[in-house]
């Protein structure tokens, strides 16, 4: 008999969607100008929005709360950078995270003059009374490491969320099993479909899934790829 778990399927199909001359964002949750009384934070994860940027392009944006926020490349480069004077270049394989505060004005710009880039832009409420002041850029292979979960962010038990990502070969299975028994789990697919914990997924869905000791995925094309957070409920 199927072990059931306690889950939500969040659909591709039904995110918010914020367009203009240069930029596209998809939101899995609320923010900005979109709201959908279904579309509330999961746990201390309360933004996943799947952005498009046009070449050599640039946005701004305003943090209104202290947040663990993470950049994520999956196709081409960006150029991130901050009113506190801070500024990095983050392409494919890599993640920047940072701990940010009220008031911060962040800017990406495309990084290149001739194509769109597609990024992740990810963001983690602080949890705890005390905050890990983390800034790093983070590298990653999934191809050298197929079928193999990889940290996408380093393991620390300040930090209120883990994420981890993982490059599957078609029909290829592989259990998740979670670093802090206490916290629940958000997938999202970056690319291919999946099964995974009995319910099917496909491209850019996501699947919030608590009080589970584990989870078990199963790709069901070739080179999927599964991006898993770690969060605090």
């Amino acid at each position: 008999m199927m072990e059931q778990s306690n889950a939500k399927i969040f659909l591709a199909k039904e995110r918010g969607k914020n367009e203009t001359g240069v930029m596209r964002s998809y939101k899995t949750f609320n923010s900005g100008n979109y709201f959908n009384e279904h579309k509330t934070a999961f746990g201390n994860l309360y933004l996943l929005n799947d952005d498009t940027l046009a070449p050599a392009e640039t946005i701004k944006m305003f943090v209104e709360e202290e947040s663990y926020i993470v950049f994520l490349p999956v196709a081409g480069g960006i150029i991130y950078s901050d009113s506190p004077g801070h500024e990095v270049t983050i392409m494919a394989g890599e993640a920047q995270i940072k701990f940010t505060l009220p008031g911060t004005i962040i800017e990406i710009k495309n990084a290149y003059e001739d194509s769109l880039v597609n990024y992740l832009h990810i963001r983690f409420r602080r949890v705890a009374k005390s905050a890990c002041a983390i800034d790093e850029l983070v590298s990653f292979n999934i191809d050298q490491n197929k079928d193999q979960f990889v940290r996408v962010s380093r393991q620390n038990p300040e930090m209120p969320f883990m994420l981890s990502m993982i490059k599957l070969g078609g029909r290829s299975e592989v259990i998740y099993e979670l670093h802090n028994k206490k916290n629940a789990v958000y997938t999202y697919v970056i690319e291919g479909a999946f099964e995974v914990q009995y319910r099917l997924l496909h491209e850019r869905d996501g699947l919030a899934l608590w009080e589970v000791p584990e989870i078990e995925a199963e790709a069901l094309s070739n080179d999927a790829i599964l991006l898993i957070a770690e969060v605090s409920l």
